[in-house]
């Protein structure tokens, strides 16, 4: 019996320029993962860059880590 740890996530909504959007589903494609997969290693990797790195999804947020998501 396998147990799947729970992702921590939030449905959000953006508008994207059409040549971000164009390069977003190249990249999706390409790696054959969802839009979403795709959103969250770019902004993992950019937050990593600035000396920001993220915790992994499927540890519960912490509360100084994710000021601006309300928990329902």
């Amino acid at each position: 019996m396998t147990i799947r740890k729970r992702r921590w996530t939030r449905s959000t909504g953006v508008t994207l320029e059409v040549p971000v959007l164009n390069y977003l589903q190249a990249v999706a494609e390409k790696e054959d993962r969802d839009r979403s997969f795709c959103i969250n290693c770019i902004v993992r990797e950019h937050a990593a860059a600035h000396g920001c790195p993220l915790p992994p999804a499927t540890l519960a947020p912490a509360e100084s880590s994710a000021p601006l998501v309300k928990e329902n």
